[in-house]
């Protein structure tokens, strides 16, 4: 029953990380192994997976782009993201750094200069996004399939 409990608790994380972004229900060094059950994030791959690419896409602005330190919590290119307004900034608005390319022109990830930092392959100014970080290839597929499907917000 214990492990039924935590399994059907660990689905509905869906984000499968805890306020400190280490994974959910996952022992860590401060945790007492003998108390957690480990099976948090067994598995969160599987439920991202599932989830519609919008929602994907919104957990990861949410949790890579938007946090107050990170550059789009402050606004950074004019792009300010914050949980709640992950697309109005994104969506069919002209890019700051490349005009007049679109920040994310639905249906064309290649024409959609938001895919193009994250995927770090060239055309865009400045640096790649995330910044300062090893570009993500998972990260920039999973907005270009978002993209490409018509950059849904629902």
């Amino acid at each position: 029953m214990r492990v039924v409990a935590a399994l059907l608790a660990s689905l509905s994380l869906l984000g499968c990380s805890s306020p400190d972004g280490t994974p959910a229900g996952l022992p860590d060094a401060t945790s007492d192994a003998t108390t957690d059950v480990g099976v948090g994030c067994l598995f969160c791959n599987d439920v991202t997976e599932d989830l519609p690419d919008w929602v994907a896409v919104k957990g990861e602005i949410d949790r890579v782009c938007s946090d107050s330190d990170n550059c789009h919590g402050s606004g950074a290119g004019g792009m300010g993201l914050s949980p709640g307004h992950e697309f109005g900034t994104m969506i069919d608005v002209v890019s700051l750094e490349k005009p007049p390319m679109m920040r994310v022109a639905p249906g064309d990830p290649e024409h959609s200069y938001v895919y193009l930092k994250l995927a770090c392959e060239g055309g865009i100014a400045g640096g790649c996004m995330p910044f300062d970080t090893t570009p993500d290839p998972v990260l920039a597929r999973r907005f270009h399939d978002w993209i490409e499907a018509g950059a849904p917000t629902q």
